[in-house]
């Protein structure tokens, strides 16, 4: 009788242990994820700024860097990693001393995954010039969702305006739409490129680590 009191004795210890483990093991696998992100982008990075090194200073001076993207492998690596890419593009072009070609690749690339037109709001010329403006654009999101999703305007225009604020939104969306914002869910399935059309909740549930990533982007 005494072994089987300390068992059941033992039974809450073990499953914090085992409660403790799982975490840890949750929390190691989402970061090495994000480093492996990391090491992608720097290592398609170094490829295309290897290429721009092989270039003539002229020619890359010259270059528009639309057309030096288009069909370009290595970009369109980076573009692969969809919004898990977001900080670590940023924090390059926030930590680069020069405004060139690459600055303002990152730039095209960082407006590319996040789904948004930053002309609209401010025209700029370089990468530095479109930091400032992106930069200003993520403060905004959270209130510009709780306001848009309030406004006295139609569903459509409701969630064409929602579609605007791209991939960095999603969070904020997702919130508002469990807060009984059903109408608005064509914004997230726009976003998401369809991908939540499995269902809201079990979608939330598998990408929690991405909607955790954004939220903590877009409130740095």
């Amino acid at each position: 009788m005494q072994k089987v009191i300390f068992f059941y004795n033992k039974v809450p210890q073990l499953f914090v242990v085992m409660a403790t483990i799982a975490i840890v093991v949750f929390l190691s696998s989402c970061s090495k994820g994000q480093v492996d992100v990391k090491e992608q982008v720097h290592s398609s990075v170094n490829k295309i700024q290897e290429s721009i090194n092989q270039a003539s200073s002229e020619t890359s001076a010259n270059s528009n860097p639309y057309d030096y993207v288009k069909n370009n492998e290595d970009f369109e690596a980076i573009i692969a990693l969809g919004v898990a890419a977001l900080p670590e593009l940023k924090q390059l072009l926030d930590n680069s001393e020069q405004d060139g070609l690459i600055e303002y690749i990152y730039a095209i690339a960082l407006e590319k995954i996040s789904k948004v037109d930053m002309r609209k709001k401010t025209e700029w010329s370089t990468g530095k010039e479109f930091l400032k403006t992106y930069t200003a654009y993520l403060k905004e999101i959270p209130n510009k969702v709780k306001n848009i999703a309030n406004e006295p305007i139609s569903d459509t225009e409701k969630v064409d305006q929602l579609k605007e604020l791209g991939t960095p939104a999603i969070p904020y969306i997702f919130d508002v739409i469990n807060n009984g914002h059903q109408e608005l869910s064509p914004a997230i399935h726009y976003l998401t490129g369809n991908k939540s059309k499995i269902g809201m909740r079990k979608w939330s549930v598998e990408n929690v680590d991405q909607l955790n990533l954004l939220t903590k982007f877009v409130e740095k």
